[in-house]
């Protein structure tokens, strides 16, 4: 077989469609929709055409139709061969496995067998399925062998570049829509991680957003620079350490902008007591969340601005 299936547990199917496991369990007992492997262990495994299906399934009954009638109009729509169903379900590997498999071959240096697999699974995954369940993935777990010693440095640098060539890819002129907000993104001094702001600014551009993104260590004079330049709608600032964010809170607040921040250092910023009346929020979640949230920010900032006019 030339194209490798990723197969997705129950857990990944759930965050793609936004359908609760209950929900997935009972369509599957009452309807015979969807119809997933099994693993060795009995765990159910899906393939992508079964997550579009679905999502098909779920917008038919948004617009008011029941899931009986939902789920026989798409199966209708969607039957195949028994030939192509098996070559669609013939299991080559689980998601996870290509993941590892793709740092085997960056943690021995080799772009070639990373690159083809990570297309592999880009052949089933769209786009926003790439930002949302494999780049933070792969980020996260290079990041867990170097803190327990399992990579060197240059294996965890190399991981890095690697990863953040694909996703500057996502940074296309032609899809920015210039009726959608303008958001200014970076890390303040001393913050030298950008994984997660790289991959919301990818996940932004994607959505047509005019972003800036102006990466890490960024001195706070240079932002406050650029943000009265651009004038932004939003300003998202990660960070591993909340002390990064407390030291540099007021001038936060001085930017004058709705300012998001996100990463790690939630965790301590969460019980720290902290004025909201200043612009600054937190926000966590999934990818595709967290974006429709700054959205709803931005809505909510402008619309008291015009009621203040």
């Amino acid at each position: 077989m030339s194209i490798i299936d990723s197969l997705l547990d129950i857990d990944q199917v759930t965050q793609l469609t936004g359908l609760p496991q209950a929900t997935l369990r009972n369509w599957e007992k009452r309807y015979g929709f969807p119809n997933p492997q099994r693993s060795q262990g009995g765990h159910r495994l899906y393939v992508i055409e079964d997550v579009n299906r679905i999502r098909e399934v779920v917008n038919l009954c948004k617009r008011g139709m029941k899931p009986r009638e939902a789920i026989q109009q798409v199966s209708a729509a969607g039957k195949i061969s028994n030939a192509a169903m098996d070559y669609i379900k013939t299991p080559s590997q689980t998601l996870s496995e290509g993941l590892s498999m793709i740092l085997e071959a960056l943690y021995r240096y080799d772009t070639v067998a990373a690159e083809e697999q990570l297309s592999r699974i880009g052949m089933r995954l769209s786009e926003a399925d790439l930002l949302e369940m494999i780049y933070p993935k792969l980020l996260t777990q290079v990041g867990n062998d170097w803190e327990r010693g399992a990579i060197n440095v240059a294996q965890e640098h190399f991981c890095w570049g690697f990863l953040r060539t694909r996703l500057l890819n996502y940074f296309k002129p032609g899809r920015v829509n210039p009726h959608q907000p303008k958001a200014l993104l970076a890390t303040l001094p001393g913050e030298l991680h950008e994984g997660g702001l790289l991959v919301l600014a990818a996940f932004m551009m994607l959505k047509g957003w005019r972003v800036y993104y102006l990466g890490v260590d960024l001195p706070v004079e240079d932002l406050l620079h650029a943000s009265a330049t651009i004038k932004p709608d939003v300003v998202c600032i990660s960070s591993l350490e909340a002390a990064t964010i407390l030291r540099n809170w007021t001038d936060l607040e001085r930017l004058n902008r709705t300012v998001v921040v996100g990463g790690p250092c939630l965790v301590q910023l969460k019980t720290q007591e902290l004025s909201r009346s200043s612009g600054i929020y937190f926000i966590e979640g999934e990818l595709a969340a967290v974006v429709d949230d700054i959205s709803l920010l931005i809505q909510s900032s402008a619309q008291r601005l015009k009621i203040g006019s």
